[in-house]
């Protein structure tokens, strides 16, 4: 695919309905198998379908977050009556989803598969988080999602105020003074940020579970982020003047065209083809019902952010690894001869910021990572694990097959995966 041929179809991949719109019995492209549906439209329906109707209790809450994005989030108080041994004092978790999710990630599959369900059947009281403009968390105290302003956000933001605003209101709700943490994706992205720079969560979030960790990214095998990071994404998002990155499934198809043809599953979404997983773990019948809910949105400076974490990761000197916040360039002036955001501006000096990972010592760590992730190499993550404080290291176990999406999608993971998981909780919760 040539570089305009990629920048022609992601600019399809972002506009979204700009691209030709496919018949739902048409096929994505001629190399793809009919067998998979094509949704024209993705319909987030409320979480309440997903977790009441198995017979679990729900509350909303919504959360406001120091800039003023109000965080959608949900609790599982407790377990379905007879099958839990009820809420024991002060058990509380978050779980956070991973780059394009939501919440519902948690609970898609059946209660004996779905990591949330499987917590509140224990006793624990389980709280799941949504990330600022994901289906869930598309409002703001004083902007709309139909401005650029409200999507002028990327990880550091999240870090830097979603996480806090979301323990602090598990704590106050809960009275508990600390929480236990899983994160998948980005989620342990996010919280490895957070931790690093608040002293605060550090104290609050124990144990802290990472799930296929998206931090060091230098062998990274994801098509569409070593796309997105050839193509210099943040330059060519702000070329286009397109901020909320919410793409559709046909354009998914156009922008990964040899990819699409040799693994037609890996394009039934954005979220499977940046991403991955393995039929050998995730019920292939059950996609269409997975793909109602992701892709789920984000900003398209979060998706440079990681475009930028793509190529930092592969310039940096082997053997090294560097969470860097977000690249605003060296040039203060736009070539108009205008003032612009610059590093020098948002930081006070010429590079952005590095996450000093180091800090992280006291806090009691899980690292779970998939054999064949295409997103969070293995490779990747064991440097991840020799950069962490070793004392807080408690647990660091490879999954053998299993690829990024298996660790929420897939119906392996109950036996593979979610029992570790446990076993952290227990061990190590306060």
């Amino acid at each position: 695919m040539t570089v305009l041929a990629a920048c022609l179809a992601l600019s399809s991949l972002l506009w979204g309905v700009g691209a030709v719109r496919l018949g739902r019995d048409e096929a994505l492209y001629t190399g793809i198998s009919r067998q998979w549906p094509i949704l024209s439209e993705y319909e987030h329906r409320s979480m309440a379908e997903l977790v009441k109707t198995k017979g679990y209790p729900l509350e909303e809450h919504f959360v406001t977050t120091s800039d003023g994005y109000v965080l959608g989030t949900y609790r599982i108080p407790h377990g379905r009556e007879g099958a839990s041994p009820g809420p024991t004092p002060c058990r509380p978790v978050l779980l956070q989803h991973g780059l394009l999710d939501s919440s519902a990630t948690w609970v898609l599959n059946d209660p004996d598969q779905s990591l949330a369900l499987i917590l509140a059947d224990a006793g624990w009281d389980v709280w799941l988080g949504n990330s600022r403009g994901n289906a869930y968390s598309r409002n703001h105290t004083g902007l709309a999602p139909d401005t650029a302003a409200f999507w002028d956000f990327s990880f550091d933001d999240m870090a830097a105020a979603d996480l806090p605003a979301l323990t602090a209101h598990v704590q106050g709700v809960t009275g508990c003074a600390t929480l236990a943490y899983v994160g998948h994706s980005q989620g342990t992205t996010v919280a490895l940020a957070a931790l690093s720079t608040q002293g605060a969560l550090r104290a609050a979030l124990r144990p802290v579970v990472l799930l296929a960790p998206a931090v060091s990214l230098r062998h990274i095998q994801s098509i569409p982020m070593l796309t997105l990071a050839r193509l210099q994404a943040d330059q060519f998002f702000a070329m286009l003047g397109v901020f909320e990155f919410m793409p559709s499934r046909e354009a998914t198809a156009a922008l990964f065209e040899e990819l699409c043809q040799a693994t037609p599953t890996a394009c039934v979404s954005v979220l499977t083809a940046v991403c991955g997983f393995s039929d050998r773990n995730v019920n292939a019948s059950r996609l269409s019902h997975y793909v109602t809910y992701a892709p789920s949105g984000t900003s398209t400076r979060n998706v440079a952010h990681w475009a930028q974490a793509v190529r930092a990761a592969q310039a940096a000197p082997r053997g090294t690894l560097a969470l860097t916040m977000y690249d605003w360039g060296g040039s203060c002036v736009s070539p108009l001869g205008r003032p612009q955001t610059c590093n020098r501006r948002v930081y006070g000096r010429e590079q952005p910021p590095t996450y000093d990972l180091a800090r992280l010592e006291g806090v009691p760590l899980a690292v779970v990572w998939g054999g064949e992730d295409k997103l969070a190499d293995p490779l990747d993550v064991r440097r991840l694990l020799y950069v962490l404080p070793q004392a807080s290291l408690k647990l660091a176990v490879g999954v053998p097959t299993f690829e990024h999406l298996d660790f929420v999608w897939g119906d392996t993971a109950k036996d593979r995966v979610y029992p570790l998981v446990l076993r952290m909780l227990l061990e190590w919760a306060e």
